[in-house]
């Protein structure tokens, strides 16, 4: 279960770099149709777009965290406290391989 439970949080890494690529490309883009550069054929304000820009500097602040987060737990070894945080951060990123992983690393112990 151990194995399984580090597969998952593997997998869930990818997922979330493709995220922090994702809030990259839009935290550049967003600002260039803000400005005229890029052509706003969304038809959406400026005030919609700076909303939209905050809110993806948010999640590429959590997602970062949390790519960080789990790579010192797998360094120090997983814990029952690490797989519990895992599982809520899972569920709150709405996750399902960290909420996998967590399961899998409590079920573990003996």
């Amino acid at each position: 279960m151990k194995t399984a439970s580090r597969v998952m949080y593997s997998i869930a890494n990818f997922f979330t770099w493709i995220e922090v690529l994702a809030c990259i490309a839009g935290i550049v883009v967003i600002p260039l149709m803000m400005s005229g550069i890029i052509q706003n054929y969304s038809g959406y304000d400026n005030v919609y777009l700076l909303g939209m820009v905050i809110s993806l500097s948010v999640v590429l602040l959590f997602s970062l965290l949390l790519i960080g987060m789990v790579r010192v737990a797998k360094r120090r070894g997983s814990s029952a406290a690490w797989d519990v945080l895992f599982i809520l951060l899972g569920i709150f990123g709405f996750n399902i391989f960290y909420i996998l992983g967590g399961f899998f690393g409590l079920f573990a112990r003996d």
